[in-house]
């Protein structure tokens, strides 16, 4: 029963934590939608009332601004001040925040961002067998701080630490991983093959 509950647990807290990112975008864009109509209104509505696929000019002209801005914002995090601001806020408040490092690189491995923080993956020794786990830090030349994903929710899970002996190294990028590990091991045998 304790088992049942806790994977219950696990998947609304997984869910939630999936979906809060989701709804803060959703929220943002909607919200810039609004105050960009209330800009556009006044110029477009020289134009005639028009529709294009359902939407009215203004809406259109809406769109294509919150892309410029969002074009032109993700040219500006390019650039090494925007890094440095950006691995302020991450190192000052954004650290505090439980699995956001984690989340974040999930995100961009999910997004197809190539990040150079991916962890390794690799097999740590459970109970049960063998589980995929992910190399957080070394802690010293004989042991390691690692992340073991719950199944089939992988945004929660356990932190351990292990020594060097019980890791087993895996050609497995973290993408793949967590597919597998969301897809409760399914296509482990094409992943594992002649690795193990």
């Amino acid at each position: 029963m304790k088992s049942i509950l806790k994977i219950i647990k696990a998947t609304f807290l997984g869910g939630v934590l999936f979906l809060a990112p989701l709804i803060l975008l959703l929220v943002l864009l909607e919200k810039g939608f609004s105050i960009i109509q209330k800009i556009t209104k006044p110029i477009v509505h020289q134009f005639p009332d028009v529709k294009v696929l359902g939407l009215a000019i203004e809406e259109i002209v809406a769109i294509f601004i919150i892309a410029f801005i969002c074009f032109t914002a993700g040219l500006i995090a390019k650039t090494q001040g925007a890094q440095k601001l950006i691995q302020k806020l991450e190192d000052g408040i954004l650290s505090f925040v439980p699995g956001y490092s984690f989340m974040k690189n999930m995100n961009e491995s999910m997004l197809g961002f190539e990040s150079n923080e991916d962890l390794k993956v690799i097999l740590v020794p459970t109970d049960a067998g063998l589980q995929f786990a992910f190399l957080v830090e070394e802690i010293n030349e004989n042991r390691f701080a690692v992340f073991i994903p719950d199944a089939p929710n992988p945004w929660s899970g356990s932190v351990v630490f292990v020594e060097k002996k019980d890791i087993t190294e895996v050609a497995v990028s973290q993408k793949e991983a967590l597919a597998c590990i969301r897809k409760l091991g399914y296509g482990s045998a094409a992943l594992l093959k002649n690795k193990l």
